[in-house]
């Protein structure tokens, strides 16, 4: 390819990413959209363009990426690695196959509410028929 066709070729991709980034986005999103403004590789400007590739679709290969090296819910991963899933999800021929979901499910059961004891009424007669007193009414 000549370079004004692969000038061509990544204005394309940057308009298709721009239009996806004019909608709400999350931060995860906003550094992949622009590490791939900063790339130079011609592969990677042809699978943005591919219909069923987008920013948001890399985050949520990345992130079943991510879930397999977690400990005890947490996973630290570093950037480089992060944009070797990236590149990979926007050059392969299918989109990747995430294996795992990143979602969790809760399944603690909600505490019952518990019953107020009933007051007793503040006059009751004993069996004898006299009154009995409560002692904090004086206070």
């Amino acid at each position: 390819m000549s370079t004004i066709e692969t000038l061509n070729l990544k204005e394309q991709a940057l308009n298709k990413m721009l239009k996806e980034m004019n909608g709400y986005h999350s931060g995860a999103e906003d550094a992949i959209h622009n590490w791939l403004c900063d790339q130079k590789e011609q592969a990677i400007f042809e699978g943005i363009l591919k219909e069923d590739r987008s920013i948001k679709g890399s985050v949520k290969y990345c992130s079943s990426r991510a879930s397999k090296h977690q400990h005890e819910g947490v996973a630290m991963i570093d950037d480089e690695t992060v944009f070797s899933w990236v590149r990979k999800y926007f050059i392969s021929e299918k989109v990747p196959k995430s294996s795992t979901k990143a979602t969790v499910k809760t399944t603690a059961e909600k505490p019952k509410p518990k019953q107020k004891p009933k007051q007793k009424k503040k006059e009751e007669k004993s069996q004898e028929g006299f009154e009995q007193l409560n002692l904090l009414d004086f206070l």
